[in-house]
C-alpha cells in the first residue's frame, strides 16, 4: 500500500482500476477522510476471497495499491474495501 498524499478527501472513496481491463497488474487507488481501520481484499466470480491486499489502520488520505494477477486466469474479479461498517465493491477484468 502506497501512501500518495496527505489532501484530506471529504468522504471515504474507492475508484475503478486502472488500467481495466488489465494484463497482468492493475491499480487500486481509495480515499480515507480520517484515521481507521481497512480491509481491502480480491474476490473471484464465485465471491471466494483470494487475497488481502491491505488490512489494518491507515492515516487520513489517498493511498495507491498494486494488485499483480499473474497466477490468476483471466475473468471477472472483485475488489472490496471495507470501512468500519461501510463497504465499497468494485468489478475488475483481467485479460491474458
Amino acid at each position: 500500500i502506497q501512501y500518495i498524499n496527505s489532501e484530506i478527501p471529504i468522504k471515504y472513496k474507492l475508484t475503478q482500476n486502472f488500467p481495466n481491463p488489465f494484463n497482468p497488474q492493475t491499480n487500486i487507488r481509495f480515499s480515507i477522510p480520517e484515521r481507521t481501520g481497512i480491509t481491502l481484499k480480491v474476490y473471484n466470480a464465485l465471491g471466494i476471497e483470494l487475497t488481502k491486499l491491505a488490512e489494518g489502520e491507515v492515516n487520513a488520505g489517498n493511498y495507491i495499491i498494486n494488485w499483480d494477477a499473474s497466477n490468476y486466469p483471466s475473468g471477472v474479479y472483485f475488489y472490496m474495501l471495507k470501512i468500519n461498517d461501510e463497504v465499497e465493491i468494485r468489478k475488475m477484468t483481467l485479460v491474458k
